[in-house]
């Protein structure tokens, strides 16, 4: 995804009441993800939306960071606690929202226009060999493998009626140049423009 070594990962998909999908999109492009990457330690951003026939929510973003402790810095909370007036808009249009804070064991740099295969599993270990067969049936060699910290603080802003829980402990990333779906068992997702000051 950059130069940069990610030791963590979050990843959070998400929904957003229709009629403010063009609202939200230019907000999180051009507002929302390069806010995040001003805070030390947060060492890019990604967005996504879902190809046609992918279940789950329309959105997805996944950040890099130096380790899981970003989250817990003054910086980061400031902007949890300190919305901006879009941010304070936003947040209560936001439908299934679910959020992941993962320990990265693998992180290979992924194109800014490649598309994504996600696969989530519940499994205790996933093996190198499970992440081979991942790989292949989507034709990469590029891929982010996470292990979720169930320990991780929840979002404060989201109310019950917002979330959706995407089951699993390990969070499969594979960068694809296809433009269709391969693996079905995966969702598969489309890149989408960050703002690059």
């Amino acid at each position: 995804m950059s130069d940069a070594p990610a030791g963590a990962l979050l990843a959070l998909w998400n929904d957003v009441t229709p009629e403010l999908d063009a609202d939200y999109n230019d907000w999180h492009a051009n507002e929302h993800v390069p806010e995040r990457l001003t805070v030390a330690g947060m060492l890019w951003g990604r967005r996504y939306v879902a190809l046609p026939g992918t279940g789950g929510p329309r959105y997805l973003t996944l950040y890099g960071l130096r380790d899981a402790a970003v989250l817990d810095n003054d910086a980061y909370r400031r902007l949890l606690s300190e919305p901006t007036p879009m941010s304070a808009r936003m947040r209560p249009q936001l439908r299934n929202v679910s959020r992941w804070v993962c320990r990265l064991d693998r992180c290979d740099p992924v194109g800014a226009e490649a598309h994504l295969a996600v696969l989530a599993l519940d499994q205790e270990v996933v093996s190198g060999a499970a992440v081979d067969r991942f790989a292949a049936s989507v034709g990469s060699a590029a891929l982010l493998v996470g292990e979720r910290l169930h320990d991780a603080a929840p979002l404060p802003w989201v109310q019950p009626s917002q979330g959706q829980g995407i089951d699993g402990r390990w969070l499969l990333c594979a960068a694809s140049e296809r433009q269709a779906p391969t693996d079905e068992s995966a969702r598969w997702y489309a890149p989408l423009p960050v703002r690059r000051d």
